[in-house]
């Protein structure tokens, strides 16, 4: 693993000296400092030399440069400082071109490093000192323990300097040896310093120490002397301690004291014995007895028998100055012994169950309980203390008391006969005896007359919150012949129990001539008190503050609640359901201010026993309150309730103060104010309000929370965006969750600032020239007066020359007048305005300020001139030292000295806008005449649409309306026709409405046209109308004209020979299908869409067959689909050689043609009208079913290619049908237009 590692560290070190960047691979350093350590006195003077190594630097390992330019020194210091860099004299000196002197004076305490820098790399560091001579030794102190060693310890002085400190001692002075100290400097300044038992000197009582202090600014030496005896700490006594006696009140310790034979003058003692919850207590006698190996203490006269205590021993030189040792802590327990004394009690200790009672003609039963004073804890003497009665005795008889329930503090009998005499001793016992003394209570008969007049009434009592004390007050018994006294009685109340006691019960006699009693001050809040009526020979027993019927129950302590909290009143509310409402008389409420945590101005209000709530007002905002309260009735008042304390809610603050303003400027101010003296809740936010200029405006400040604790501290903040040379108007609030009054009111104006620019007006003759100007909208000052600027430049735009003029802003005319200057060809004048304020360093001061005049090409003169005071005043306006001038942005105003350029620009411009005009009028002329062409176009049908027009044509099952789904049979093709067409006689259909065709335009605008109506061509319903079919003329609800004309599905019929066109103009009004079309969701004119198609009848010629088989047929709207030219019916066409009236009226129902080589589209494209072959005749068949139709591209058809003349087919006469014949409809892609029908028209001799 070893040679492993090597081979290892070889190869790296190889690899670092191939690495050029590596420094390892370098050799030498870069340079060096003088000197590398400095140890100064404060005050010196410092000198560092830095010089570089130029053979390291040469080395191409190195890949920098560096030379002395290049050096500067950066120092730190050790305490974490911060670092300085020293680049410039008089620090840096540049000796030559390798070599710099940093030099530094007058230096201060410091310890620092210098380091030699080379742009960004260290080059050396020098460490340097600054400090003082050594210091003598403030806190030497040292400690001896028990005679076995020694520990000294104290503080070095400051130093920046490192300083030695060699301690050593001698124990006789002026001795010729020292023995050397070893001192620990680990936890500086601090230094611990251990004299060990190797050379510890036990016996030697005065140790003489030596501080040798020495640094490299000198030496110092300091002698201090040290009593070992009073320096000693001996140690805790104790050990192997013994217990040699113990009795009621005393007992007897032994310890050993190791090394007693070193003590000098001998031992102190210091002895405390503490009983359990007492103070300490000692005594003279309690002193040690020594021998030469134990010492023994004994502790006599101890108060408490049974009892806990705890000694504290601690023992010292018998030297004045000597150090007490740690103390012997022992707890320890005197023994036991019987009780020395019963419980107290006194007459009248007892208290009659009144509600106990049992009303019979034998006896009068009910129960008592007697009431003692306990014994203190260290009273008991020993452990299981009980109390006891040890005699019970009933009309002097002695009686069985086992039957008594025995309790701490009382005991009751149970059954207890009121009309008989009882007596009762009570003794105190514990683990070892019972008491010798017996308490004795005797407890007289007790007549109905003894309850009604021998019983005090109306017991109250008042609480005392300002010493936690209570007042108890009684009327004097109806009969008070024989009273003796009264015995007050008081003890912690017990929850849920009015008349028992949580402890001991206290009593005290009072005169009888007294009716009140006032127990001692830090009494609990919840005391249960009670008072006796002594008589020689009678008494009624203890009388409770009680609440029942008959005046002796307990009233219990109240429980009110705080139900609404606002910042001035507190409401609260009680329940009585827990009270005597018979007896209850009314409440007694107090509330306090506690400002400071504790009870104070305290007012109590006295209220009605129908009172559920009472709300306290004109409280102060924000401020703590205590309530407290009690009931009372007519005979005593109950506890006090618990205290409630609660602070009010916020109200708004007093006023800020003593607002002032400073630093006023041109657009801000320093306002500064102090608090609210009363807060009255957390102030959050302070508003300010300020006006100017007939407006109004608001800042706020958040509030910070040292002003919460200190209200005289100053809050400052600076307004800021003012306008200058204003007057302002400022107030303060402050807010809590509401805000207070405004406080004091300042008024100020802003400084004069910069105005805005005026507004120039130039006004040219040949001969003058006016600058006319109003005053700046923000004057921001008084405008002292205007800068008038008159500037030249050429085609360049290069400054000729020129000239300022002065005019004073005080005047009302803000004019001046020149010469008008003499035009030159592609020269410009600038005319310039500005506005200046004035701002007066010192207002007190008025110096003129000479002007120089100079040569002014153009001059521009103020009207009226300015005076010599107002020139002056200008002038003087340019002492830099005296005043302070505001000058807005300059407002120029440019002429240019180039007419003929300027004019031809201005002929060019114009001539292209009257060229854009005329061409503009011409397209607009242009495209009207092409609309007023378009809408004269004439509409012609061919020959077959007129001879079917001339047929009853179904018009009926074409739908009632243009694309309505629920039609009987096909659509419609709606267009508009002109009016211009002429028609063969022999082609004019029947009963041709009129149609009006004024406002026809062209092919689009008509389409849109028939598209945008609601319903396009209307034909009523065929359902409904049918019987008056060609009676009705066509309506249109709306804006529909009533001139469109209707395609059936009979539209084309084309062989190789011939084309049959059938056209019939619908004369059916539309208002009744209109909704049928809405709700079909079918479009209402334009073109047959493929989605509206259905299957159509079979039977071409027959409304019969249409109307009785209506789901054949299928509404068309629109665009005439190839499913309609294929799925059509067509009547047999023969050639026209053997075509005869006869022959065609006899031939039968054509059967289904061929398929043609074009596929079936969703339209038919017209170029393909003649391209559909001719069918072949089938034999007569009823009615045959529609092909399937076929897919097809399409596309639309130029007017152009429609007009071109088409084969020349001869005359056809329709003939009379009895039998169709199906032939393949002609595929007409794109869409029909009127035009186009007109065209076909026109064409129709060549169809």
């Amino acid at each position: 693993m070893r040679e492993h590692c090597f081979v290892v560290l070889i190869i790296f070190f190889f690899n670092c000296c191939l690495n050029a960047q590596l420094a390892w691979c370098v050799k030498g350093t870069p340079g060096w400092v003088v000197p590398e350590r400095l140890e100064l006195p404060i005050g010196s003077d410092l000198n560092i030399s830095c010089t570089i190594d130029k053979a390291y630097f040469e080395q191409p390992e190195v890949g920098e440069t560096c030379n002395s330019p290049q050096l500067y020194f950066k120092m730190s210091t050790e305490m974490g400082g911060k670092e300085s860099s020293f680049k410039t004299e008089p620090h840096i000196w540049y000796i030559n071109d390798t070599t710099i002197l940093f030099t530094a004076t007058n230096l201060t305490e410091q310890d620092a490093s210098y380091v030699c820098m080379c742009g960004k790399n260290g080059i050396d560091t020098s460490r340097v000192f600054v400090g003082t001579k050594p210091s003598r030794v403030l806190d030497f102190d040292c400690t001896s323990y028990d005679w076995d060693y020694m520990f000294c310890n104290f503080t070095t002085p400051k130093n920046s300097i490192i300083t030695k400190y060699n301690v050593s001692f001698e124990t006789q002075k002026n001795s010729s040896y020292h023995y050397p100290v070893d001192c620990n400097f680990d936890a500086s300044p601090i230094v611990n310093c251990n004299i060990t038992s190797e050379t510890y000197k036990k016996f030697s009582e005065h140790y003489y120490f030596r501080l040798d202090i020495s640094n490299p600014l000198g030496q110092e030496t300091q002698f201090i002397e040290v009593n070992n005896v009073e320096r000693m700490i001996l140690a805790r006594p104790g050990q192997n301690l013994e217990v040699l006696n113990i009795t009621k009140d005393s007992i007897c310790l032994s310890w050993e004291m190791p090394r007693r034979s070193n003590f000098i003058g001998g031992v102190l003692w210091k002895v405390f014995v503490t009983p359990e919850n007492f103070s300490s207590i000692t005594r003279p006698m309690w002193r040690n007895n020594s021998s030469a190996l134990r010492d023994v203490l004994c502790l006599t006269e101890l108060p408490f028998a049974g009892y806990n205590y705890l000694l504290e021993l601690r023992v010292r030189n018998n030297k004045n100055l000597s150090r007490w040792s740690p103390p012997l802590n022992y707890y320890f327990r005197t023994a036991s012994e019987r009780p020395d004394r019963p419980p107290r009690i006194t007459n009248g200790s007892f208290y009659v169950y009144s509600s106990h009672y049992v009303h019979s003609s034998e006896a009068q039963l009910t129960q008592l309980t007697v009431y003692w004073e306990q014994l203190e804890k260290q009273e008991l003497n020993g452990d299981n203390f009980s109390y006891v009665i040890s005699e019970y005795r009933v009309n002097g008889t002695i009686t069985d008391s086992s039957k008594i329930k025995m309790d701490m503090n009382s005991a009751t009998i149970e059954n207890w006969n009121p009309n008989a005499q009882h007596e009762l001793l009570i003794r105190s016992r514990n683990n070892v005896n019972t008491s010798v003394a017996a308490s004795r209570l005797i407890i007289p008969a007790i007549t109905s007359e003894d309850t009604k007049k021998r019983v005090p009434t109306k017991i109250r009592s008042v609480y005392h919150s300002s010493n936690s004390s209570y007042t108890l007050t009684w009327l004097a018994p109806v009969n008070s012949t024989d009273l003796i006294n009264y015995t007050v009685f008081w003890c912690n109340s017990k929850p849920a129990l009015q008349s028992k006691c949580n402890g001991s019960i206290h009593f005290e006699h009072v005169a009888k001539d007294r009716l009140q009693f006032t127990t001692q001050s830090a009494q609990p809040i919840s005391l249960n008190m009670a008072v006796s009526a002594n008589y020689g020979d009678r008494n009624t027993g203890m009388h409770w503050m009680s609440c029942s019927r008959d005046v002796r129950d307990d009233l219990l302590k109240m429980e009110p609640t705080i139900e609404e909290i606002t910042n001035s009143s507190l409401a609260v509310k009680w329940s009585t359901e827990r009270v005597c409402p018979a007896i209850l008389t009314g409440y007694n409420l107090t509330y306090c201010h506690r400002p400071a945590g504790k009870p104070d101005n305290c007012t109590t209000k006295v209220l009605d026993s129908n009172a559920v709530d009472y709300t306290i007002h004109n409280l102060e905002p924000y401020t703590y309150y205590s309530v407290k309260m009690f009931m009372y009735s007519s005979s005593r008042a109950s506890k006090y309730s618990d205290e409630l304390i609660n602070r009010t809610g916020e109200a708004a603050p007093t006023q800020p103060r003593q607002l002032e303003y400073s630093n006023v400027s041109s657009s801000s101010v320093i306002l500064t104010w102090k608090p609210p003296l009363k807060a009255n809740g957390v102030v959050r936010a302070y508003e300010g309000t300020f006006h100017h200029d007939n407006k109004t405006e608001y800042f706020k400040l958040p509030a910070s929370t040292d002003e919460l604790v200190d209200n005289e501290k100053l809050v400052a903040y600076e307004l800021g965006n003012l306008t200058a040379y204003t007057h302002y108007e400022i107030t303060i609030r402050a807010r809590t969750l509401y805000s207070s009054e405004p406080s004091n009111v300042i008024r100020f104006r802003t400084a004069v600032g910069v105005p805005s620019p005026p507004v120039l007006d130039v006004d040219n003759t040949q001969l003058s020239t006016t600058l006319k100007w109003t005053a700046p909208h923000r004057p921001a000052g008084r405008v002292e007066y205007y800068e008038v600027l008159i500037s030249q430049r050429d085609a360049n735009n290069s400054l000729v020359d020129q000239q300022s003029s002065y005019i004073s802003g005080q005047r009302q005319n803000h004019s001046c007048v020149m010469q008008t200057p003499v035009c030159t060809p592609l020269y410009r004048f600038h005319y310039q305005v500005r506005a200046v304020n004035v701002e007066s360093l010192h207002p007190q001061v008025n110096d003129d300020l000479e002007f120089e005049e100079g040569r002014k090409l153009q001059q521009c003169n103020a009207q009226p001139p300015l005076n010599l005071n107002e020139y002056n005043q200008i002038q003087s306006f340019g002492n830099e030292s005296l005043y302070r001038l505001h000058k807005s942005l300059w407002v120029t105003h440019e002429v240019s000295c180039s007419p003929d350029r300027s004019s031809t620009q201005l002929l060019i411009s114009s001539a292209e806008l009257i060229v854009a005009a005329i061409i503009i009028a011409m397209a607009c002329h242009m495209a009207y005449k092409k609309l007023q062409k378009m809408s004269d176009i004439d509409l012609e049908l061919p020959s077959g649409l007129k001879e079917t027009l001339k047929k009853p044509m179904e018009i009926g099952s074409l739908g009632g309306l243009c694309g309505a789904v629920d039609a009987p049979s096909g659509g419609i093709v709606c267009t508009r026709l002109d009016p211009s067409p002429q028609y063969m006689p022999q082609f004019m259909p029947d009963n041709m409405p009129h149609h009006d065709f004024s406002n026809s335009g062209n092919e689009s605008a008509k389409l849109l046209l028939a598209n945008s109506g609601s319903n396009c061509c209307a034909d009523e319903d065929h359902h409904h109308h049918h019987h008056h079919h060609h009676d009705q003329t066509m309506t249109t609800a709306g804006t529909l004209p009533v001139s469109y004309m209707s395609m059936s599905q009979d539209l084309l019929q084309h062989d190789d020979e011939q084309q049959v066109l059938a056209t019939e103009f619908g004369n059916e009004s539309a208002a009744g299908n209109r909704n049928q079309n809405v709700a079909g969701g079918g479009g209402g004119g334009g073109y047959i869409k493929p989605t509206q198609m259905k299957q159509w009848s079979a039977n071409a010629n027959a409304n019969a067959n249409v109307n009785a088989n209506p789901s054949m047929a299928m509404p068309l709207s629109g665009y005439v689909p190839v499913q309609v030219l294929q799925t059509r019916p067509m009547p047999a066409v023969p050639p026209l050689a053997a075509a005869s009236p006869s022959a065609a009226t006899a031939a039968a129902a054509s059967a289904p043609a061929p398929l043609s080589t074009l596929n079936s589209s969703n339209y038919v494209q017209a170029a393909d009208l003649h391209k559909l072959p001719a069918a072949v005749a089938a034999t007569t068949t009823p009615v045959a079913p529609p092909p399937t139709a076929m897919s097809n591209q399409f596309g639309y058809t130029a007017m152009e290619q429609l007009m071109k003349p088409s084969p020349v087919l001869p005359n056809y006469t329709q003939p009379t049908m009895t039998t169709t014949q199906h032939r393949l409809q002609p595929n007409i892609g794109g869409y029909v237009t009127p035009q186009d029908l007109n065209a076909i028209a026109h064409n129709r001799h060549m169809l």
